[in-house]
């Protein structure tokens, strides 16, 4: 049997004729309608989005995909206001793949569970849309501090995948192109040295509080986390992982469990030489969607597909991103 938390789509949603355990109706939290089924099984969760308490912010639906599982979690989106392609995008991202705004769809879902081949195509983002509800301050990039700053992690899933290089070329870029205040910071490790930047600065976990005390004015802090597992200082966090078999195979025989964790997170490929149709592939195997996907760089000059990663972490703006470009690239899909 089926439970759902319906609002304005109440009706479209008894419409569909499924079979009806409980239902809440209203306006809730996601904590709220976790703790009113917590001991309930059931066969699928239909969830009016409306009935979500500040929908559809990010950490909203985060949050929705961390509570439940969300294979038997369905999303039902307002038919009246199609949600934009970077909407969608997040929601494949974070493991939501049941989500649909009519009736057939619904009984579909109920029946059976999309899998990640089902909801690809989502991936591909679009001009956000406004009707009714309004998915303006919907954002899949980076979160600011309320002085307006971002701190960003990187952290290295694979060994050696390349978070060190990363961060120098994206301090490069976000300084000399778009004329950023930023600095970058590692924690308890001394590879900064070697690029002979005055800007990046080798701490130890004792200094971290005093560090972020002493850059309140700087625009972006970049930090290297790649020995360090505490992150709740960060506004976002980026995952590398370093695709080749090496690596990969050396993941997994030391955590067989390593991508479930990376599940909902932002993963990306780096120093990847994988094709569309091989990323694809990866994502599917992993069972992880990816972020971006980088190729190897050559770190002595300004690469422009870092603008493309800078404008969809809204470290940068979209007119600012194409400063450098030429022709389309391979990996402009992942934008």
């Amino acid at each position: 049997m089926n439970i759902i938390v319906t609002n304005q789509n109440k009706d479209l949603i008894y419409g569909a004729n499924i079979e009806i355990m409980k239902e809440l109706n209203g306006v809730f939290q996601v904590s709220e309608i976790a703790n009113s089924f917590n001991s309930i099984f059931y066969k699928k969760l239909i969830i009016d989005a409306t009935a979500l308490e500040n929908f559809p912010k990010e950490d909203v639906l985060r949050k929705l995909a961390k509570t439940f599982d969300t294979e038997k979690l369905i999303l039902f989106l307002p038919p009246n206001d199609p949600p934009p392609k970077k909407f969608l995008s997040l929601l494949v991202s974070i493991n939501i793949y049941n989500f649909t705004d009519n009736i057939k769809g619904l009984q579909e879902l109920v029946t059976k569970s999309n899998t990640y081949d089902d909801v690809k195509e989502f991936v591909v983002q679009n001009t956000p849309a406004r009707k009714e509800i309004s998915y303006d301050n919907f954002n899949d990039s980076s979160i600011s501090l309320d002085n307006g700053q971002i701190i960003l992690g990187i952290k290295n899933v694979t060994k050696n995948a390349g978070s060190t290089a990363l961060i120098y070329m994206l301090k490069k870029n976000l300084q000399e192109v778009h004329k950023k205040e930023v600095v970058a910071v590692e924690i308890n490790k001394r590879d900064f040295v070697y690029y002979n930047d005055k800007n990046m600065y080798s701490i130890s976990n004792s200094k971290m509080g005093e560090f972020f005390a002493s850059m309140d004015k700087k625009e972006i802090i970049l930090v290297d986390l790649d020995e360090s597992n505490k992150m709740d200082f960060c506004t976002d966090v980026i995952y590398l992982v370093e695709p080749s078999l090496y690596r990969i195979n050396q993941l997994m025989m030391g955590n067989r469990a390593a991508f479930n964790t990376l599940k909902g997170k932002k993963v990306i490929l780096n120093n990847s030489l994988l094709n569309e149709n091989d990323v694809n592939a990866f994502a599917r195997e992993a069972g992880i969607s990816l972020y971006f996907n980088l190729p190897p760089l050559n770190d002595r000059i300004v690469n422009p597909i870092l603008n493309d990663l800078l404008s969809k972490l809204g470290l940068i703006d979209v007119q600012s991103s194409n400063q450098g470009r030429g022709k389309k690239g391979l990996f402009d899909i992942f934008k």
